[in-house]
């Protein structure tokens, strides 16, 4: 999944569990107060005709901020996000709604733990680089490090690229044009690749490289 689509599905999740958790704490406000139902319930809509698309424009701007750090796994399932936690920080903007309407705030609170467990399941720094190690284990079956190779296409940084190219050096070939096709759409991507990288890969998957037409850039 491109980090676009990915984003637009996050979104879209979002926008639905906060409206149904604004929704449900509208609800709650009449419940528990003296006013009559309707206009305390039309009151609480529309406090969450601001409130939501406030919650929404900075939790996307988190979403932006940890695009890079996700992770899909092969065998498919809700990604992987380093940092995830991150998604309750907007939450602080209604801190003083918190002081007026506890519950509210609460239920709130809930609805976007949910979205965190839902579409951002939280996982260890560590999990993206010990998927990175597995392309070099013996141990994990070929055919897996040969998806994990193509999952982490959408993943940045020096880290990720020095572990495919390691890979593509692999003696099973399945791991190896696994590991050659995910460095060619990163580089094809990038439109550029390091040449102390592009020298670690032997002479025919340098010539595949070269052919993407992008630019070499030497070392400083």
């Amino acid at each position: 999944m491109s980090t676009g689509k990915w984003l637009w599905v996050c979104l879209q999740r979002y926008v639905m569990i906060a409206a149904l958790g604004w929704l449900a704490a509208a609800l709650v406000l009449p419940v528990l107060g003296e006013d009559p139902f309707w206009a305390s319930f039309g009151a609480g809509l529309g406090v969450g005709l601001v409130v939501v698309p406030l919650l929404t424009v900075v939790t996307v701007f988190v979403l932006v901020l940890l695009a890079g750090r996700r992770f899909e796994p092969p065998t498919g399932g809700p990604s992987r996000i380093r940092g995830g936690w991150l998604i309750v920080l907007p939450l602080v903007l209604l801190l003083p709604v918190a002081l007026l309407v506890p519950l509210q705030y609460l239920i709130v609170l809930g609805a976007q733990l949910v979205y965190l467990v839902w579409v951002l399941p939280c996982q260890d720094a560590r999990d993206t680089a010990d998927v990175l190690r597995s392309l070099a284990d013996p141990a994990v079956p070929a055919e897996q490090r040969a998806r994990v190779a193509r999952a982490v296409v959408g993943l940045q940084g020096r880290t990720v690229v020095e572990a495919l190219v390691q890979a593509s050096a692999d003696a099973e070939p399945e791991v190896a044009e696994a590991g050659l096709e995910t460095l060619c759409s990163i580089w094809r991507r990038d439109g550029v690749v390091g040449e102390g990288l592009l020298l670690k890969l032997d002479p025919q998957a340098q010539d595949r490289v070269r052919a993407l037409g992008v630019s070499v850039r030497a070392p400083w």
